[in-house]
């Protein structure tokens, strides 16, 4: 598969629609109870096909391997933003920052696992396990690093912020889908009319307008940008290129398979705009949410859609 095709998948095409129309001020807006609607089913989706998939993989070997690599990635990226932005932009700025870039987008994960199943490219169950577990601890560590730093009163206390952010809704329909579809394989019923309405072209058709209205929801965030610190901008553009980096070296020395390779980069390169966010905006009301929420959906979110997918994928094909 050629680059040029790889990029011309529908998923990113239907994002850069959503992403024109707002940018030429058409009216297309999409009901936000249809939007939530969309997100819940490919969140239930993804699950079930990893809860699915687990049941007849190993989760020891690679997997047990690669959920370390994202464990260590979530603890590496908070500290490192944290220690190159703390001067520049403050304690809180720095923490929320971090906590963002070492979460996951879930929706970046489903586009990638959408875009691998298009071309018939397999993936274990175990790497919907990966993308659970990482989307809370770099918010946890990036918390208690700013709480140590700002010891102020009044802040909620740690064991609220764990809490918090292991019951969040996304994670909840995720883990709980992906148990069921474990326990259904287990029991031999996964291939009810479950399958019709979690697998194949459903799928496809809700992820692609669920990228249509992204689209339209970077559109609005672009517009935030023009008077944006250079500094934010080059961080959203360069970090997840690094932390991608990173992930496709490691996936290389360890011989991952192609399809598990490409979700750790892009798990390890997307950033959170969803789950971090939503507790941060509780947790570290010092930070600013323009700055962490714009450099993830605006910046870093479509730089993945775009290019780091097809672009990442290219480079597994050409050097695994």
């Amino acid at each position: 598969m050629d680059m040029l095709t790889t990029l011309l998948n529908p998923g990113v095409l239907f994002f850069i629609l959503g992403l024109v129309a707002v940018l030429f001020k058409s009216n297309l807006a999409i009901p936000e109870p249809v939007v939530k609607f969309v997100s819940i089913y490919l969140m239930l989706s993804i699950g079930f096909k990893g809860g699915v998939s687990l049941h007849g993989t190993s989760i020891l070997g690679d997997g047990l391997l690669i959920i370390g690599i994202i464990i260590a990635m979530s603890a590496f990226v908070p500290a490192y933003s944290y220690f190159l932005l703390k001067k520049k932009l403050g304690v809180a700025d720095a923490a929320a920052i971090g906590a963002t870039y070492g979460s996951n987008s879930t929706l970046t994960y489903i586009t990638a696992a959408g875009f691998l199943t298009s071309i018939g490219i397999a993936y274990d169950g175990y790497m919907t396990v990966a993308l659970v577990v990482m989307e809370t601890p770099a918010i946890i560590i990036s918390i208690v690093i700013a709480q140590l730093s700002l010891k102020g009163s009044g802040r909620k206390p740690t064991s609220q912020v764990i809490r918090e952010a292991v019951t969040d809704g996304t994670l909840i329909v995720l883990v709980g889908s992906m148990v069921i579809g474990y326990i259904l394989t287990a029991l031999g019923t996964e291939k009810s009319p479950l399958a019709t309405f979690i697998g194949g072209d459903m799928f496809t058709g809700m992820l692609v307008f669920f990228l249509l209205y992204m689209g339209t929801v970077v559109g609005k965030k672009i517009r935030e940008i023009e008077s944006f610190p250079l500094i934010l901008v080059a961080f959203a553009v360069i970090a997840p290129i690094v932390n991608g980096v990173i992930a496709l070296l490691i996936s290389k020395a360890f011989g991952f398979e192609q399809g598990d390779a490409l979700l750790l980069v892009i798990l390890c390169a997307s950033s959170s705009y969803i789950v971090a966010p939503a507790i941060l905006k509780d947790a570290l009301p010092e930070a600013n949410p323009a700055k962490y929420l714009t450099m993830s959906m605006g910046i870093t979110f479509p730089l993945n859609i775009v290019i780091g997918i097809p672009v990442y994928w290219w480079a597994i094909q050409k050097f695994f």
